[in-house]
C-alpha cells in the first residue's frame, strides 16, 4: 500500500509530515520499530521505521547519516515520536531528506511506537487479505469466461470495464493483436510511440510502467502506461493498460486484475500452441515417413496427404531452405532439440518463412525435417513449362532470401529439386532439393537459391578425394609422366586426341596436323611406358578417366 494511504489511519491522526512530501507515494510493505545505532543493518526496503531517536539523541550527524542509508536502500520513510529523547529534527536533516524525496514524519506522543506499529501491521495485512481475495476472484473470473468458451478478445474486453482503463494485447514487436472498446484508434497510434523504445528489450517476467507522453492528448486523463509481459517458453506479447494516474498510484487491485487476466491469456495461448504443436508434428511425420520410402502402399498416401491438399496437382516441386548458420552448432542435436531457446528460435524462423513464401502467390504446403525448412510446391500446369516463368520464380526466390536476411535477420539459402508430375515421385524431387542445397553449400556459398543440376562425370569425380586421385594419375601414366618437356606435351596430347576421335589413326593424325606414322610412332612409345594395351577397352575407359582427372588438377 501506499505511504499517504497508511498515514490515513487514526494512530496516525496528529502526526505531521515534515519533509519529502514528493515520496508520499512510496510503497510500504512493512513496519518496524528500532532504537539501535547500526538499525539500517535490520531494514528492507518499502519498510516504515518507527523511531524514538533515542541512539541518535547526543549524535544528530548519525540521524544524517541514516536518512541517506533509508533513502538510498529504498525504505518507504522515517517517523519520529519527538519531544522525548530528540527534541526536533535537525533542519540539515531535514533538508536533505526534502532533496531525497524522502518522507519524515513527527508522530504525535497520544500513541505508543507499539501501538502504532500493531495498528500499522493490521491494515498493512488487512488490505493484502483483501488483495489476495481480489486476484482469486478476478482469476477465477477470468478463467471460467475460457472454459466457456469465450476469447481471448472478451477477457481483455472484461479487463477493460473491471479496471476501467482502455486495454490490448500486442505482439513482442509492438503489432496490435487484440483491444478493448476502450482503446481507440487514435490511442494506439499514440501509444506505439512510447512502447517501441522499450519493446527493443522487454522485461520478461514482471510488470512496469512507462509514462504516457503523446502530444496528441495533452490534457487527456492518461499519463502512465501498464505493461504485462505473457509468456509461455518464448515472449508471447505485452498486456497493456493506461492510467490516470503516475505508476507509483497504479491501483494494486488494478495491477492484479491486470496479472490474472496475463496468467490467463498466457495458459490459454500455451493449450493453442499445444494443438498447434501437435497438428504440424503430425504434419512433419507424413512428410518423413513420405521422402523416406516409409509409406507402401498409394492408399495410405491418399489416405494421409488429403489433410494437406497435395492430392490431383499436375506438377509437384520440392523447396528446401536451411539457415546457412546453425542457432547452436557446437551442441548435439538432441541437446538442441530440449533447448527452450532453440525452439523458440527455430519457430520463428518457421513462421517468417511461411509468411514471406506466401507472398509468392504459390499453393504449397510447409513442412520441418531436421534441420530443414521443406516446401512442397503445387504448380498449375503451365507455371513450369516456360523458361521465362522459372527465371522469374528463381528471381523471387533470390529477392526471398535477401529480405530475410536484410529485414529478419535470418541467413537462409535454399535447394530445388525438379518438377516431377506425380505425387509418388515427390521423394525424388526432395532429394534433389537436398542434393542441390549441398552443392551450394560444398561451393562455399551463403545465402544462395541452388536449382538441381544433373552430376557430370567431373562432379562425380569431384567426390573423391584429391589424394586417391592423384595417386590413380600417377599409376595410369607411369613413366610417361617422368619425360621432361615437349616430348611428354606431344605424347599426352596425341593420346588424348586419340580417344577424342574413337581411336581413328587418321584422324587423329588430321586434328594434330601431323604425318599418320608419326601417330603410330608416339602411341607405341605410350603403349611401352605406360605397359597398357591402348586398344583394350578396360585399359580405355582408365586413360579416359584420368585425362578427366587431368582437367581437375588444371582447374584447381
Amino acid at each position: 500500500m501506499l505511504l499517504k494511504e497508511l498515514l490515513s489511519l487514526p494512530v496516525y491522526a496528529n502526526a505531521k509530515i515534515l519533509a519529502g512530501h514528493d515520496g508520499m507515494t512510496n510503497s510500504v510493505q512493512s513496519v518496524n520499530i528500532m532504537d539501535a545505532p547500526d538499525i539500517i543493518n535490520y531494514l528492507k526496503p518499502q519498510e516504515l521505521l518507527l523511531t524514538t531517536g533515542y541512539a541518535m539523541k547526543d549524535q544528530p550527524e548519525a540521524l544524517l547519516s541514516l536518512v541517506k542509508s533509508m533513502a538510498e536502500f529504498g525504505c518507504a520513510g522515517l517517523a519520529i515520536k519527538t519531544k522525548r529523547f530528540l527534541q526536533e529534527v535537525p533542519s540539515d536533516v531535514l533538508q536533505c531528506a526534502e532533496k531525497l524525496h524522502f518522507p519524515i514524519i513527527e508522530l504525535s506522543l497520544a500513541h505508543s511506537l507499539g501501538d502504532i506499529c500493531n495498528d500499522s501491521l493490521s491494515h498493512i495485512l488487512e488490505k493484502r487479505t483483501d488483495e489476495l481475495h481480489y486476484a482469486l476472484t478476478t482469476h477465477k473470473q477470468f478463467s471460467q469466461m475460457i472454459m466457456q468458451g469465450k476469447s481471448t478478445v472478451d477477457v481483455i474486453e472484461a479487463l477493460s470495464l473491471l479496471i476501467d482503463s482502455p486495454v490490448m494485447l500486442i505482439n513482442p514487436h509492438g503489432g496490435l493483436l487484440h483491444r478493448s472498446n476502450a482503446m481507440t484508434t487514435d490511442l494506439y497510434v499514440a501509444l506505439s510511440s512510447d512502447l517501441q523504445a522499450e519493446l527493443i528489450s522487454p522485461s520478461l517476467h514482471s510488470s512496469y510502467s512507462i509514462p504516457f507522453t503523446s502530444q496528441a492528448f495533452i490534457g487527456a486523463p492518461f499519463t502512465a502506461v501498464e505493461l504485462y509481459p505473457i509468456v509461455t517458453f518464448q515472449l508471447e506479447g505485452l498486456l497493456v493498460a493506461l492510467t490516470s494516474d503516475s505508476s507509483k498510484h497504479f491501483s494494486n487491485l488494478t495491477k492484479h486484475a491486470m496479472e490474472q487476466a496475463a496468467n490467463v491469456i498466457g495458459l490459454e495461448l500455451i493449450k493453442k500452441q499445444a494443438v498447434k504443436e501437435r497438428s504440424r508434428r503430425y504434419k512433419n511425420e507424413f512428410f518423413s515417413d513420405f521422402v523416406d520410402g516409409l509409406i507402401t502402399s498409394e492408399q495410405e498416401l491418399i489416405h494421409r496427404s488429403k489433410n494437406y491438399d497435395l492430392l490431383n496437382h499436375p506438377v509437384y516441386v520440392s523447396i528446401v531452405a536451411k539457415r546457412d548458420t546453425s542457432f547452436d552448432s557446437f551442441r548435439p542435436p538432441s541437446a538442441l532439440e530440449s533447448d527452450g531457446r532453440f525452439i523458440s528460435e527455430r519457430d520463428r524462423h518457421y513462421n517468417v518463412l511461411k509468411s514471406e513464401f506466401s507472398k509468392l502467390d504459390l499453393r504449397f504446403v510447409l513442412f520441418t525435417k531436421n534441420e530443414y525448412f521443406c516446401f512442397l510446391i503445387a504448380l498449375k500446369a503451365n507455371q513450369d513449362a516456360a523458361k521465362g516463368t522459372e527465371d522469374k520464380f528463381l528471381g523471387q526466390l533470390k529477392q526471398m532470401v535477401l529480405c530475410l536476411s536484410e529485414q529478419h535477420g535470418i541467413p537462409i539459402s535454399i535447394g530445388i529439386g525438379n518438377p516431377v508430375s506425380q505425387l509418388t515421385h515427390v521423394p525424388l524431387s526432395y532429394k534433389e532439393a537436398i542434393e542441390a542445397l549441398q552443392t551450394g553449400y560444398d561451393a562455399r556459398k551463403k545465402q544462395f537459391v541452388q536449382p538441381y543440376r544433373a552430376k557430370d562425370f567431373s562432379n562425380l569425380l569431384r567426390m573423391i578425394p584429391k589424394e586417391e586421385l592423384k595417386e590413380y594419375y600417377e599409376e595410369t601414366f607411369k613413366d610417361l609422366l617422368s619425360i621432361e618437356g615437349k616430348e611428354r606435351s606431344d605424347l599426352m596430347k596425341t593420346l588424348s586426341t586419340f580417344y577424342d576421335t574413337h581411336c581413328q589413326l587418321a584422324e587423329t593424325a588430321k586434328q594434330l596436323f601431323v604425318h599418320r606414322n608419326t601417330v603410330t610412332y608416339r602411341l607405341e612409345k605410350c603403349e611401352r611406358l605406360t605397359g597398357r594395351d591402348l586398344r583394350d577397352p578396360v585399359e580405355s575407359l582408365r586413360f579416359r578417366t584420368a585425362f578427366s582427372m587431368q582437367l581437375m588438377f588444371m582447374t584447381d
